[in-house]
């Protein structure tokens, strides 16, 4: 069964908060966000290891990491992340205004029910110098997508010339055929032609021959 811990903060979420995560049990916590905020959530899953059995192996129990997800005020998902073993940061500008839900989740294995160390920080309206770093990085995929537009037009133009130097092979190739069976036509109509002559030849011959004997 799934457990939902909703957490009211009294205290701003800026400050760093570090708590063991259960296995199957969701832990919420919840914070008014003004509208076009930037919402920056460092999240990490502590190298100290696991509750009650600091000796396990991390990496090999959490598999897909701990899932953090982020609701919006009409509760659907605006944002969500894998925690992996370290640090990990997640950004999103908040659309609208109201409550916001920052939950974080890991799937119970059948075997075991463990508790991870997990530490998350959130904080809202980020100086200018992420807002340009964001910018930046839109920039930055505007270009990649333009370059990839441009790789794949050049490819087409390479296609579209590669068609016409085909075309033009097929179109020699079918000019160098006609004219082959053309000529072998002519040289046909020319044995035909000298043979009937050497035909008629020969029997004006044959009867001249006759008529004289």
């Amino acid at each position: 069964m799934k457990y939902i811990i909703l957490l009211a903060l009294l205290f701003n979420l800026n400050h760093c908060i570090s708590f063991y995560a259960k296995e199957g049990v969701e832990k919420c916590f919840s914070d008014e966000v003004p509208s076009q905020t930037i919402v920056v959530i460092y999240h990490e899953l502590m190298s100290e290891g696991v509750a009650k059995n600091e000796k396990r192996d991390i990496p090999k129990m959490i598999k897909d990491g701990i899932t953090l997800n982020v609701y919006g005020p009409d509760g659907n998902i605006v944002k969500t992340a894998k925690t992996a073993e370290g640090k990990n940061k997640l950004s999103f500008t908040a659309k609208t205004m109201g409550r916001y839900k920052f939950c974080v989740i890991k799937s119970k294995q059948f075997w075991s029910v463990n508790e991870y160390k997990y530490s998350i920080k959130i904080q809202q309206g980020v100086d200018h110098n992420l807002q340009d770093a964001a910018n930046k990085t839109h920039v930055e995929s505007i270009k990649d997508r333009i370059s990839a537009l441009k790789n794949r037009t050049d490819d087409f133009i390479s296609l579209q010339q590669l068609n016409r130097e085909q075309e033009d092979k097929l179109t020699t190739q079918s000019i160098d055929i006609s004219r082959r069976v053309t000529q072998t036509t002519i040289l046909q109509i020319v044995v035909l032609l000298a043979s009937g002559v050497y035909q008629i030849w020969s029997l004006k011959k044959f009867f001249k021959q006759r008529f004289l004997m």
